[in-house]
């Protein structure tokens, strides 16, 4: 499936790119200065947004099939700058959301999106500029080379299972013990092709010899949250430890839980939770240090005055990231300042770009999160889409004194519709990862209903086989421990549906175990997955064997393990 136009992305050009897929269905291909689609505004209204509603085409949908829709757009006789929109609109008035951009006057925006079709029937496919009520210009749309490209859901796995061994270009050199990893132009999202060369201590070659291969770490974080539960539970200790090696704290590291009182601070929990992550070889992502909201700060921070906030956040942050730094493999910093803005009221425009900051120079080697909800589980939310998000994160960047920060983006993932639009999700990622940062799927759960399983494994997928998403942490666990929303086992610790799912896709995730032969050259390759390796090496004829561990990562193509008896 093509990702082009991926890279412009939230661009401003002066002439539109070609359509994707020739227009797809569609075939809006003009290569013109576009068509102006005109209509007035107060169609719909919110409460906040008046929209115009412009029909761009009328199409049938196919049940069951993933719709990718793209569209070159710019805005005139109006501000300079509007949202954008896409919408599918049904013969019995229904409206789903497919995605939206930043247009402006006198440039071409690209608008990405998409549906998933959950019934066979025509639709109409809108453009919306979305504005603020208080707006009363006219608006036109002008838009050009545009697509809607079909795909059953075959093709769309199938897509996913080919992106797994998509190849990246890069130039770089690595040497690793006997491990040679050579210059290459190439990497590869998931796996990476390995060669053994097997000689005798005479050099020649090991034709017949035996290769057993482990993989004893993967190389892709998929973790889960925790909570407090594990400090006592024996049961969900051993549960959790014999699956995940990368986690969340559900709440416990939050500030309401920390500081319930003002000046008096318990991490006794939180300790002892870090302590046996740290003993199992569990990374941790810190979550969180602030919270936007202001219901989800502690009782005695909500009315504190400005001064005296400020005080009491600087105790906070110097507190928390201190005591972890160089323990976490991440932060949350500032959580869902998008959706809310607590402290944005209180200490001014800056305060998240200014909490970055303090963060990064307490802890500088750890990659600071912008953490955030709906930016790919729900298209109808204007607040927090994928264009807005990086406006927000080039914000923080932009800061005095960030230069240097290791960002990263983080997606919750509360996915809560019947049937998740997963053309959508693509659409946003695709989007995000034009910045070249590491994208982790971050709080990953799914509304219960008897699809639950099957939407969670269709959302896994998805941002496991995309390229610019580099960890998963799904929110759910045992009911012993309290997970409701999505319960992973039942009492007795026995996988649900959604925990089979899990368990299903950690072990395709990895390459297990694996054995291969060498031919008569002393060669063999095989295709494994990223991650830690250990081998050992044995040969009917003689009475020796060795064993070596190597790791294989996305940085380089191919991988040359030389093996060599000693006799």
């Amino acid at each position: 499936m093509s990702t082009e136009n991926c890279i412009i992305v939230n661009q401003c050009l002066a002439a539109p790119k070609r359509a994707q897929y020739g227009g797809g269905m569609i075939g809006f291909n003009q290569r013109t200065n576009g068509s102006t689609l005109s209509s007035e505004l107060g169609v719909s209204n919110d409460g906040l947004h008046n929209t115009t509603l412009s029909i761009l085409k009328t199409v049938k949908l196919e049940k069951g099939n993933l719709y990718t829709f793209s569209a070159w757009v710019q805005i005139s006789n109006g501000s300079e700058s509007e949202t954008v929109a896409v919408a599918f609109k049904a013969s019995n008035g229904e409206l789903v959301h497919g995605g939206e951009t930043m247009a402006k006057q006198g440039c071409w925006s690209l608008l990405k999106g998409g549906i998933v079709a959950e019934f066979t029937g025509v639709v109409e496919i809108l453009l919306m500029v979305v504005v603020s009520v208080y707006s009363s210009k006219a608006m036109e749309i002008r838009v050009d080379n545009v697509s809607l490209q079909p795909f059953t859901a075959k093709e769309w796995r199938s897509d996913q299972d080919k992106s797994i061994d998509k190849v990246i270009r890069i130039n770089r050199v690595v040497f690793i013990a006997v491990v040679y990893l050579s210059l290459v132009n190439l990497i590869q999202v998931r796996k990476k092709k390995v060669s053994f060369k097997v000689t005798y201590a005479n050099g020649t070659a090991a034709d017949g010899a035996l290769i057993l291969i482990l993989q004893t770490k993967s190389g892709f974080p998929f973790g889960c949250g925790m909570n407090h539960y594990i400090v006592t539970d024996e049961a969900y200790r051993q549960w959790f430890a014999s699956r995940f090696k990368v986690t969340s704290f559900t709440n416990e590291m939050k500030w309401y839980s920390t500081e319930k009182t003002r000046g008096v601070e318990n991490y006794t929990v939180v300790d002892a939770m870090v302590n046996f992550a740290e003993q199992n070889g569990i990374s941790i992502r810190g979550h969180n240090v602030f919270w936007d909201n202001r219901v989800m700060q502690p009782k005695w921070v909500k009315d504190l005055p400005p001064a005296e906030l400020m005080k009491a956040a600087t105790r906070r942050l110097n507190s928390v990231v201190s005591r972890y730094a160089g323990r976490l493999i991440g932060w949350d910093v500032m959580n869902e300042n998008l959706h809310f803005r607590f402290f944005e009221d209180k200490l001014g425009e800056n305060a998240s770009s200014m909490f970055y900051s303090m963060a990064y120079h307490l802890d500088p080697s750890t990659t600071l999160f912008m953490n955030e909800y709906n930016t790919i589980e729900n298209s109808k939310d204007h607040t927090a889409t994928a264009c807005k998000y990086k406006e927000e994160l080039e914000k923080i960047l932009s800061f005095p004194g960030n230069a240097g920060l290791k960002a990263a983006i983080g997606l919750e993932g509360h996915f809560r519709d019947p049937k998740p639009n997963i053309a959508f999700m693509r659409s946003a990622l695709d989007i995000l990862g034009t910045m070249g940062l590491p994208i982790w799927l971050t709080e990953v759960d799914v509304g219960g209903g008897p699809d639950q399983a099957h939407n969670l494994e269709d959302i896994l997928r998805e941002g496991y086989s995309h390229p610019a998403v580099e960890g998963i942490i799904i929110f759910g666990g045992p009911i012993a421990a309290g997970f409701k929303c999505m319960t992973l086992a039942n009492y007795d610790f026995e996988p649900t549906p959604v925990g089979e799912v899990v368990d299903k896709l950690i072990n395709e995730w990895k390459s297990g175990r694996r054995q291969v032969r060498t031919d008569s050259r002393g060669m063999s390759e095989i295709l494994l997955f990223h991650g830690d390796y250990r081998v050992k090496v044995s040969h009917p004829l003689i009475n020796s064997s060795m064993s070596i561990n190597f790791k294989v990562t996305k940085e380089t193509e191919n991988i040359t393990v030389l093996l060599q008896f000693d006799a």
